[in-house]
């Protein structure tokens, strides 16, 4: 039930990615920002894009655009909100990802800062050095592999062959299990969670959602948080297994 759900999501994300994108042409300021983003005018090219956001115009092109014009302006929390943004709605799009994985690495805070596991990191790391589009086109070529040694199997003669295939057909399956887990996992997480960015030049995290609250921690430009729900003019957030607390909504942004 969760895994159909989770492509109904994608197959709806996909029609709303086409619709999106005929819409889009229809607004002047598409055309009006590339022209200047090409003229290196990015802070005019920010502007037209942006009165296409507040049309309403929901589109991963324009999302990426936009993030590449806000780092080029220098707006490193702008930029990085506009690359999760257009992941979201293209999250096999290995252009935004190595984009956004580009400009995270530009922000001081890091998190994740605390010892973990060797191997669990190596885990990690491995999780997110492929992206989802990478992840699913090697699992379809591991799985018609698959196939084809089982299918050599039957054809070949004697024991240690067949050994051998089954061999095979066992590490690739490991494989496959493995890549398919992940590809999984971040569908999962691209469905569930919420991520807020913060787009001033630092945020406060307080103790309560209140601006007579006490300040817990400060987070730079370009920061990548969980966000665990709102409350009025704040935002209850999450960064790692230290940071818990609440940020105004006019310093962050939210990725939905």
């Amino acid at each position: 039930m969760k895994l159909n759900r989770i492509f109904l999501t994608i197959a709806a994300a996909l029609l709303l990615m086409t619709t999106a994108s005929v819409a889009a042409e229809k607004c002047n300021g598409i055309e009006a920002g590339t022209k200047a983003y090409n003229e290196n005018d990015f802070e005019r090219a920010i502007d037209e894009w942006r009165t296409c956001v507040d049309e309403g115009i929901v589109n991963a092109d324009l999302y990426y655009n936009l993030g590449n014009a806000y780092y080029r302006s220098g707006k490193l929390g702008f930029a990085i909100f506009y690359y999760k943004s257009a992941l979201r709605l293209h999250p096999s799009d290995d252009d935004i990802q190595h984009n956004l994985n580009f400009a995270q690495t530009k922000t001081k805070d890091k998190e994740g800062d605390e010892e973990e596991n060797p191997i669990l990191q190596g885990l990690m790391n491995l999780h997110h050095a492929l992206s989802l589009k990478s992840q699913m086109n090697i699992s379809l070529v591991l799985f018609w592999a698959i196939a084809l040694v089982i299918l050599a199997r039957r054809f070949v003669n004697g024991s240690r062959g067949k050994n051998i295939c089954t061999g095979v057909v066992f590490a690739m399956s490991v494989i496959l299990c493995t890549i398919g887990a992940s590809a999984i996992y971040k569908m999962i997480v691209l469905e569930t969670d919420i991520t807020g960015v913060v787009t001033a030049s630092s945020a406060d995290v307080t103790s309560a959602p209140s601006d007579r609250s006490q300040t817990l921690n400060t987070l730079s430009e370009g920061t990548s948080f969980e966000v665990i729900g709102e409350q009025g003019n704040f935002a209850e957030i999450r960064l790692g297994e230290k940071i818990r607390g609440f940020v105004k909504l006019s310093e962050v942004g939210i990725v939905k």
